[in-house]
C-alpha cells in the first residue's frame, strides 16, 4: 500500500498526527508514507494531484476543513481513496461523517483502514464587480450573506484558544444585521427576488452542538441542500434556533428549505461569501453545484451516515 500524506503544518505544529500516521503505516507493514506539506501558495490541491499522479493508493490529509476541501477538490473523480485526520477548528466535515476528531489514534486508524465510500462534492464559483472570478470545492457548505460576515469577524486568537466556540461570539453580534436583497435561481429555472440574512448551499447539514442547519442532508444523496434564512424581526431567531437545536420537523417563519443540483445568487452590493469557512469579500454573485459521489473517502464501518 503506497500512502501519501498532505499535512497542514499549521494544524499539526508538533507533527503529532504525522508521527501517528507514520507509526500506523509501519505497524501495517506498509512502506513509509510520502509527505507533502501545505503552504499559503499551495494549500493542498497541488500536493494531492501530485500524489495521485505518482501512483498513491491512498491519500491522507491532516488539517481542518479548509485543507480537506482543497485536497478533496483535487481528488474528485480519481477513484483514489482519501483518509481524513481532522485537526482544525470546527472539523465540520469530520463531525458530519462521524469521523473521530478527538481521538487521534482512532482517526488515523479509519483514515488508513476505513471502508471506502463514494460521497458528493460541492463546487462553487463567485464573481466581483470588476469581473474577477474565483472558484473552489466545498465538502461542507457555501453561503452568501451575514453568516459569511460572521466568519469574517472571528478573531484569530479566540478561534485558536476556544476552537469552534469562537464562531458563536460574532454570530450573536450579527443576528440583528439587515436582510440583504438577493436574486436566487435553482437549476437554471426562474429567478426569485428575496431578502435574506443568508443563503446556504450544503453538502452536509450539521454544525457543532448537533445543530441541524440543513435537515435530511446526506453526503451521498446527489443534491445540494439549500436554506434561505430571513427572519423579519430579531425575535424571529428564537424558533429558527430551536428548530436547529431540537430538530423540529414543522415549518417556522423566516426559514425555507429546498434541494437542487445547482443554485445561483446575485446581490445588488458587494457582500462576503464563504466556502467551507473561508471567506471572500466584495462578491456580487455566487454559484454552487453538486458533483454526485465524486469523492471516495474512508469512513467508519457501515453505511455512509446521515449528515
Amino acid at each position: 500500500m503506497r500512502v501519501a500524506v498532505v499535512d497542514n503544518p499549521v494544524r499539526d505544529p508538533a507533527e503529532t498526527a504525522l508521527t501517528a500516521v507514520h507509526r500506523a503505516c509501519l505497524c501495517r507493514g506498509w512502506p513509509e508514507p510520502d509527505v507533502a506539506e501545505t503552504t499559503v501558495a499551495e494549500p493542498g490541491g497541488a500536493q494531492a494531484r501530485a500524489a495521485v499522479e505518482a501512483g498513491a493508493d491512498l491519500v491522507v490529509v491532516i488539517g481542518g476543513d479548509g485543507t480537506v476541501r482543497e485536497v478533496a477538490g483535487a481528488m474528485a473523480g480519481t477513484g483514489v481513496p482519501l483518509g481524513v485526520v481532522p485537526r482544525g477548528t470546527a472539523n465540520l466535515f469530520a463531525r458530519n461523517l462521524h469521523l473521530p476528531y478527538s481521538s487521534l489514534e482512532r482517526s488515523v486508524a479509519i483514515a488508513l483502514g476505513g471502508e471506502p465510500h463514494d460521497v458528493d462534492l460541492g463546487r462553487a464559483r463567485w464573481g466581483t464587480p470588476d469581473g474577477a472570478v474565483g472558484e473552489g470545492a466545498f465538502v461542507v457548505m457555501a453561503g452568501v450573506g451575514q453568516d459569511a460576515r460572521t466568519i469574517e469577524l472571528v478573531r484569530p486568537v479566540l478561534k485558536k484558544h476556544i476552537r469552534w466556540v469562537a464562531y458563536f461570539v460574532p454570530a450573536v453580534a450579527t443576528l440583528g444585521a439587515p436582510l440583504l436583497p438577493m436574486r436566487v435561481g435553482r437549476d437554471g429555472g426562474p429567478v426569485r427576488d428575496m431578502r435574506l440574512w443568508c443563503l446556504l448551499a450544503g453538502n452536509v447539514g450539521r454544525i457543532p452542538l448537533g445543530i441541524e442547519v440543513l435537515p435530511g442532508a446526506r453526503v451521498d444523496d446527489g443534491v445540494l441542500h439549500l436554506a434561505a434564512v430571513g427572519p423579519t424581526h430579531l425575535v424571529g431567531w428564537v424558533p429558527i434556533a430551536l428548530k436547529g437545536l431540537l430538530r423540529w420537523r414543522h415549518d417556522v417563519p423566516g426559514l425555507a428549505y429546498a434541494t437542487a443540483r445547482s443554485v445561483r445568487a446575485e446581490t445588488d452590493e458587494p457582500v462576503t461569501i464563504h466556502v467551507d469557512g473561508d471567506e471572500h469579500a466584495g462578491v456580487v454573485w455566487l454559484e454552487a453545484r453538486i458533483e454526485p459521489r465524486a469523492l471516495r473517502i474512508n469512513l467508519p464501518p457501515g453505511p455512509a451516515p446521515d449528515a
